[in-house]
């Protein structure tokens, strides 16, 4: 997908978007799909050719696309390089699809299938050299927007519903045979001094091909020339095994090459194939690297029980070297999809065990992996399930889809090796038979530094356990007593630490919050990116560079998702413990509401959390599910959160609230309580407690952020609960957006990337009104998302008889403010322009009757000034 300014191609993506996607302002994008392996021979007659694609999602809209075809022979893969599929020469050929029908979840006919593109894939094959097996690229454009297109699955989201080319065709050519492939042996082979020599030939002629001959050469000597055994129909493959096997046994690399001959044959540069074969060693040092050589089986039959012990005879299985897998165009050998289990041995000599005082197995396994040593069972990774494993046993998850190709450690006893030769014995396994790809890969050290996480700690009987990972290891005490005990996180990326003590005391959080506070800040979905969030938290002055609460009486609220896709959620959560208990102490709160990620995490499910925290686990010696359960101090405060919270008249949830929830009729607790009942891993026995935690519910939906619902509906819905507006995360957007004429705000955001573009923003609210909060650098600026709330307080008039009078001075760098005699005590004061940019904040008092405008442009103001009892909101004008 290439943005429509050309500046960036996504060669990767959950779904395909014809061609409209607002995600990183994608716009009205370019595609490009590129169809590996067309084995159609060149010349051919093209009757009809289409592209098929499966729906995702629905979608509608009056959509027009323009198809051409990659003038090219052999297309190159895609690349994150400016214009790198517009920039590509196209084909005269052209192709409009029009009148396109809307698309349902799911569809996969006629709706969903391009016009003819038999002009395109013609011109393709007949120029430019084509042979058989090379690419073909198409490029798609066209009109639309976010509510004009039409939803494919992509083939990183599910490859077996990806886009698929679809050619009729018929062969120009009476006799064509064509080798196509040298199977055996492999690239990289051991040793064997009777190695078979297996070819497969295809027909691409008209006529039955029979009476042909092969031949085979090593290093350019001639070793056998063989009559073939089958006669080949059109578009039949065969497979043919030379009796004179070739003598591979010495450590060396061999050319070989494959000749078929056959009378008439209407084109023979493809009758030859060449192949290196470098012969390896069977047995490697215990202390292998990354890309060392497997035997590996890949067929659909069970290899049977005895295959991972040290006396099952592997030497039918194929030999290849790593990254092993398929569907992500990066294998080095690709293996059979469509498969539940793949299998993989190799052999290592140990010469002195004692030698060996930590190995660390570095594994990728997509999805998941059991791993033994001798025929002993020593690890079975995190999303393989608990019990016996059969053949047919699969992953009991998906892998989040960025760490498919990630290198999973684990600390293993080196006494599970013995002097002499080992065998390491590793099963890969997929989540179904339709998962898209599969990867593995895997080395041995004996040194690995961790990235820094925890503490995390968990209760024994009268027990305190604090386990804490280091670069170094593992590091874990006991304590008698919480008494005394202070923990510190370790921020070493960012050079400092905090330290806090537990809590006494762990209580379910109140509901409902009738008091407006007279501040508060509400972020959501910063996803364990500690960086960004206590950028944020420094700028509007809730923390200081010790991370100690600053705020006073304000509220920070966190709607959701501190969890996944960061590296520092377990430093993040302490974090907002600490200043929980700081906050109350000063009249403050600190509110967090649960989010689906939290959700996943209370819940057993792993399906986007990063690397580092399956290592982590496994090096304490846990299930990831031990790190949150409720023996743990995580585990039980988490617990105590809610799914939903009305504080001073507004309700913060993470997803939002949906007709069919707001139909229920339910209390706030009533509603939270069922939300706890997930989160401690129970099962909903009610519909009302399936209603509100399914995908409709409140940490799921969608429906008020994506504008689903009428203005009626949002009324409805927030009168029914009583409340003035919600604000909402799980949706993410460019920057926060007021919907619904402002009953309905949403905060998510991309925050990571705003972090790296140097600023982060949250909806910050004071003196009645709602601003977009952005800080970068030291400068932090507030700008007004609507109309102030008119607080049922006492409203004086600015300037009005025996009232607050201000006398701006052209030729001053203040304005002056006399209060009048009944306005005793301290206001806080906010100075916004008419663009809504908040310009100054401070506080006034009687002592205290100036404002710094010094910085201020020619121009019209609103001057807001409020304290427990008024409010006051009126303008001023300076005309320096």
């Amino acid at each position: 997908e290439e943005k429509f300014d050309g500046s960036d191609v996504i060669t990767e993506s959950s779904d395909l978007e014809l061609v409209y996607d607002d995600w990183n302002d994608q716009g009205l994008q370019i595609i490009g799909l590129r169809f590996g392996g067309v084995t159609i021979p060149a010349n051919s007659n093209i009757s009809n050719a289409y592209i098929q694609f499966t729906a995702d999602g629905d979608n509608s809209g009056n959509l027009t696309l323009s198809i051409v075809g990659e003038s090219s022979a052999s297309s190159s893969p895609f690349v994150d390089v400016n214009s790198n599929i517009s920039n590509r020469a196209q084909t005269a050929s052209s192709v409009i699809w029009s009148s396109i029908p809307s698309w349902s979840d799911e569809q996969v006919g006629a709706g969903q299938r391009t016009p003819d593109l038999a002009g395109i894939v013609a011109e393709v094959i007949s120029s430019n050299g084509w042979q058989s097996g090379s690419p073909i690229t198409f490029v798609i454009t066209g009109n639309g927007d976010e509510d004009v297109l039409r939803k494919a699955y992509s083939f990183d989201e599910n490859a077996s519903k990806s886009a698929k080319l679809v050619v009729e065709y018929a062969s120009n050519l009476e006799v064509d045979l064509v080798l196509v492939e040298c199977i055996t042996p492999t690239e990289n082979d051991y040793p064997d001094a009777a190695s078979s020599i297996e070819v497969a030939i295809s027909s691409f002629g008209n006529l039955t091909a029979a009476d042909y001959t092969l031949s085979y050469s090593v290093d350019g000597v001639l070793m056998a020339t063989e009559p073939g055994v089958s006669s080949i129909d059109i578009g039949e493959t065969v497979l043919f095994t030379f009796a004179q096997t070739a003598d591979f046994s010495a450590l060396e690399i061999h050319e070989l090459t494959i000749e078929l001959t056959i009378a008439d044959d209407e084109n023979v540069e493809n009758n030859s194939i060449s192949k290196t074969i470098t012969i390896i060693p069977e047995v490697e040092p215990v202390l292998f690297s990354q890309g060392s050589s497997w035997r590996y089986w890949d067929a659909n039959s069970n290899p049977g029980t005895e295959w991972n012990t040290n006396e099952f005879d592997d030497t039918s299985w194929p030999v290849g070297v790593g990254h092993f897998g398929f569907g992500e165009g990066d294998e080095q050998i690709a293996l059979t999809d469509g498969l539940i289990s793949y299998y993989f041995r190799k052999k290592v000599n140990v010469i002195d065990e004692h030698l060996l005082n930590k190995m660390y197995l570095h594994v990728i396994h997509d999805e998941g992996a059991i791993i033994y040593i001798n025929g002993q069972e020593v690890l079975r990774s995190e999303l393989m399930p608990l019990g016996t494993i059969s053949h047919n046993t699969s992953a009991r998850q998906t892998i989040n889809e960025t760490i498919q190709n990630d290198y999973f450690t684990y600390l293993i006893d080196p006494s599970y090796f013995v002097p002499g030769e080992n065998s390491i014995a590793i099963s890969v396994r997929n989540r179904s038979t339709a998962d898209g790809d599969l990867s593995f890969n895997c080395f041995v050290t004996t040194q690995f530094t961790y990235s820094q996480d925890g503490p995390y700690v968990s209760y024994s009987g009268d027990d305190i356990i604090v386990e804490e990972v280091t670069p170094d290891g593992l590091i874990s005490n006991t304590y008698a007593s919480a008494d005394g005990l202070e923990l510190t996180c370790v921020l070493p990326h960012m050079g400092t630490s905090f330290s806090f003590a537990l809590q006494p005391e762990i209580t379910i959080e109140p509901s409902v919050y009738s008091s407006t506070p007279s501040k508060f800040l509400a972020i959501s979905d910063f996803d364990g990116h500690i960086e960004g969030l206590t950028m944020v938290l420094r700028g509007e002055g809730i923390i200081d560079e010790d991370f100690n609460w600053t705020y006073g009486d304000g509220h920070l609220i966190i709607s959701g998702d501190l969890f996944d896709r960061g590296f520092h959620i377990t430093e993040c959560m302490w974090l907002l413990y600490k200043l929980e208990v700081e906050a109350e102490a000063q009249g403050g709160k600190m509110h967090l509401i649960i989010g689906n990620h939290e959700m996943f995490n209370l819940t057993d499910d792993w399906r986007y959390v990063e690397t580092k925290y399956f290592n982590d686990a496994h090096l304490m010696g846990k299930r990831m599910s031990e790190l949150y359960e409720k023996n743990t101090e995580l585990g039980r405060w988490l617990r105590s959160k809610n799914i939903i919270e009305e504080i001073g008249g507004h309700a913060f949830m993470h997803g939002g609230i949906s007709p069919e929830v707001a139909a229920l009729d339910l209390t706030y607790d009533e509603m939270n309580d069922y939300g706890r009942i997930v989160m401690n891993g129970l099962l909903c026995l009610t519909i009302s407690c399936s209603v509100v935690n399914g995908t409709d519910g409140l940490y799921w939906y969608r429906g008020m952020v994506e504008e689903e619902l009428t203005q009626e509906q949002v009324d409805g819905i927030l009168d029914g609960f009583g409340i003035g507006r919600v604000i909402l995360g799980h949706t993410k957007h460019g920057t926060i957006q007021s919907l619904y004429e402002d009953r309905v705000i949403a905060i998510d955001m991309y925050h990571v990337d705003n972090f790296e573009d140097g600023f982060m923003e949250a909806l910050q609210f004071e003196l009645g009104c709602f601003y977009i909060f952005h800080t970068e650098d030291d400068e932090q600026t507030y700008t007004l998302l609507n109309e102030c709330d008119e607080e049922d307080v006492n409203v004086m008039e600015l300037n009005g008889k025996a009232q607050l009078q201000i006398y701006p001075n052209p030729s001053s760098d203040t304005v002056n403010i006399e209060m009048p005699e009944n306005m005793s005590g301290d206001y806080t004061y906010t100075v916004v322009n008419i663009q809504g940019k908040v310009m100054g904040k401070g506080r006034v008092n009687r002592d205290q009757t100036t404002i710094n405008v010094k910085d201020y442009s020619t121009g019209k103001y609103v001057l807001t000034l409020k304290n427990g009892k008024s409010l006051i909101r009126g303008h001023f004008i300076l005309t320096k």
